[in-house]
C-alpha cells in the first residue's frame, strides 16, 4: 500500500512516516510540505492513502482533498488539523472523507484512524465526531450551499483561498471560459458582485481553513 503524506510540520510528517512505515508497514511514496507538490504527486503516483494536514501552504488543504476527490475517488484520505468547525466536517464528510484527526488527539488517535481505514472503516477523532454531530446553525450556510452545485462549491472555496480563474482551471483540467462561467453562476445565483464579495463569502461559510 502507498501512502502520501502532506504537511508542513517537520515534526509531526516524521512522526506520521515512522507510524506508517513501523506499525503497519506501509511504504511511503512521497513526503510533502504544499498543496500544489502534493496534490500533483497524488495524481502521478496514485497512492492508496492520502495523510494531509488542512492548514498548508499553495492550494489549501480543502482544495487538495476535493481534487483528490475527484480526480482519484478510490484514494482514501485521512485529514488532520489542529481546528476542525463543523462547517468543514460536514463538507468533508459528505465528499468522502475517510479518516478526520485532530492533532490535540493522542499519537494513538492517528494509529487508529490509519488501521480502521486500512480495514475498509471510517475513523472520525471525538472533537471530529462531536462537530459532525452538532446541527449547522449557519442558516447562510445552509442557505447558499444548498443553491450551489458541488463544482460551483469548489470554485468558490479556491476563489476565497486567493487562487484567480486560470489557476482553477489548471486544477481542475478544465479550460478558463467553463471556470469563468462558474464564477458568474455563483455570483448570479448569490447576488454577489466580483471576487471580493466570493472571498468574503467564503470565509464566512467557512470553506477557507483559517486554523
Amino acid at each position: 500500500m502507498k501512502v502520501v503524506l502532506i504537511e508542513d510540520q517537520i515534526l509531526f510528517r516524521e512522526l506520521t512516516e515512522s507510524i506508517v512505515r513501523t506499525d503497519f508497514g506501509l511504504e511511503v511514496v512521497g513526503q510533502f510540505d504544499d498543496g500544489e507538490e502534493g496534490l500533483q504527486a497524488c495524481l502521478d503516483l496514485q497512492p492508496d492513502l492520502v495523510i494531509l494536514d488542512l492548514k498548508i501552504k499553495k492550494l489549501g488543504g480543502l482544495t487538495v482533498f476535493n481534487r483528490i476527490k475527484d480526480r482519484t475517488p478510490e484514494c482514501k484520505v485521512i485529514l488532520v488539523s489542529a481546528h476542525f468547525t463543523p462547517e468543514i466536517v460536514k463538507n468533508t464528510v459528505e465528499r468522502g472523507v475517510n479518516g478526520l484527526v485532530t492533532k490535540n488527539s493522542s499519537i494513538e488517535s492517528l494509529k487508529d484512524a490509519i488501521g480502521q481505514i486500512l480495514k475498509g472503516a471510517v475513523y472520525y477523532s471525538p472533537e471530529a465526531y462531536k462537530l459532525l454531530r452538532q446541527p449547522i446553525t449557519n442558516k447562510d450556510y445552509n442557505d447558499s450551499l444548498k443553491m450551489l452545485t458541488p463544482r460551483e462549491t469548489d470554485v468558490l472555496q479556491m476563489v476565497g483561498e486567493g487562487y484567480s480563474s486560470k489557476e482553477i482551471a489548471r486544477s481542475f483540467n478544465l479550460s478558463v471560459r467553463t471556470i469563468d462561467a462558474h464564477r458568474s453562476n455563483i455570483m448570479r445565483k448569490l447576488n454577489l458582485r466580483g471576487a471580493t464579495d466570493m472571498t468574503r463569502l467564503a470565509v464566512k461559510l467557512k470553506l477557507v481553513s483559517q486554523d
